[in-house]
């Protein structure tokens, strides 16, 4: 009996234990794929971890390589126009007196050379001329000495200024050197695009000669107010302009002048302005100069009153802004750009290039720029009441 029950005991525990085993081993083979695809994404997320980090190398090795290749091209962009921009050195005699001992009597003793001011300008042509500021070089009285980038110094003479922008061009009296380095100009004021990189080169305080500064185009067609004048058309940069960098100039990363530095805001080192120039208006001025010995403008050869309230109840006119042409004898010159396109006494001069005419914004200040030869698109209210669009060509005086 006992050996029956111990045989029973004997297979039930082998039939159990099978059950168990086969149970656990089932479990196990489910548990396997389990970690293979643990694995597997772990895996992936490891190289998606080195693939990123390798990514974001190429992306920071790339930036730096791309600042470097700025750094290069800049520097290298320095060396190759600085042979063309120069130092003015403004000098005036300096009488020195001597007084006998009871003050009677004034005599001179000592008449010298004194340093008095400076500025900057650059070459535009091979044979020495240069073109700088007028306000650089507007003393009649004073001697000027260019010094080149390799320190030769030269005698220089104001050839020519401008009647109504402030720009002038000077030449070098020497006759044995006749090869300089001219810079070249943008061909369009379209050319030009805000935010664009902008390098500014100059005599950084009449002390620092061939200082260069960086910055970007802040704004186009400024208007600024200098005296009893208004400079307009200007580039606006943050290039830093100083005090002695005026009549330098202001190149783009091609290395063609954007414009001539004039201005800057007192109290900000980081507002400042150059007059906008192309190569067809340095041509022109040259070409000026050498015909008739002067810088001509452009002109269109009319006499008018800018409309206020007060001009506008005198003359019971029709219109609250504008040019108005007094209705008097000499009020269009005979013959002129603003007579052979028909605009007569009486009328009225609305607008000029979609530009509202008023006393803050008149006919000189907008051609200040322009060029003889020239279209001006203007909006004309007739004397008669209608209002008529007339395409005039500037002349030149």
């Amino acid at each position: 009996m006992k050996t029956k029950i111990l045989i029973i005991l004997i297979i039930f525990f082998s039939i159990t234990s099978g059950f168990i085993g086969a149970f656990l081993l089932l479990e196990l083979k489910k548990e396997e794929p389990l970690k293979t695809e643990a694995k597997e994404v772990t895996e992936k997320k490891v190289e998606s971890i080195k693939e990123n980090k390798e990514e974001k190398k190429v992306i920071k090795n790339e930036k730096v390589t791309s600042i470097v290749n700025l750094e290069n091209e800049i520097t290298s962009l320095i060396k190759r126009v600085s042979p063309g921009v120069v130092s003015i050195i403004i000098k005036k005699d300096l009488v020195i007196y001597r007084s006998d001992p009871w003050g009677f009597f004034n005599k001179v003793s000592v008449i010298t050379d004194k340093e008095v001011g400076g500025g900057t300008g650059f070459f535009v042509t091979k044979d020495g001329k240069i073109i700088t500021n007028k306000h650089v070089v507007n003393d009649e009285n004073a001697e000027y000495t260019i010094i080149t980038h390799d320190n030769k110094e030269y005698d220089a003479e104001v050839l020519a200024v401008s009647k109504t922008n402030d720009i002038a061009i000077l030449k070098i009296k020497s006759k044995d050197d006749k090869n300089f380095t001219p810079l070249s100009f943008v061909k369009n004021k379209e050319d030009i695009k805000i935010g664009q990189f902008a390098i500014a080169i100059g005599n950084a305080l009449s002390e620092f000669q061939n200082s260069v500064s960086l910055g970007v185009i802040s704004g186009k067609d400024r208007k600024i107010k200098d005296g009893d004048k208004v400079l307009n058309e200007l580039i606006q940069t943050d290039a830093a302009i100083n005090y002695g960098n005026s009549g330098g100039p202001l190149i783009n990363l091609n290395g063609n002048v954007m414009g001539i530095n004039t201005a800057k805001i007192n109290g900000s080192s980081s507002i400042g302005f150059s007059i906008s120039l192309t190569q067809d208006k340095v041509d022109y001025i040259i070409d000026s100069i050498k015909k008739y010995g002067e810088i001509k403008e452009a002109f269109i050869g009319i006499n008018y009153i800018p409309i206020s309230d007060g001009i506008k109840k005198e003359f019971n006119l029709n219109s609250d802004y504008g040019l108005y042409i007094i209705n008097k004898e000499g009020a269009i010159i005979p013959g002129s750009p603003a007579d052979n396109a028909g605009i007569k006494k009486g009328d009225i001069i609305l607008e000029a290039d979609g530009q509202k005419l008023s006393k803050s914004n008149n006919l000189n200040d907008l051609i200040r720029n322009k060029l003889p030869g020239e279209k001006l698109n203007l909006k004309v209210l007739k004397n008669d009441g209608e209002e008529s669009s007339i395409e005039l060509i500037l002349g030149e005086r």
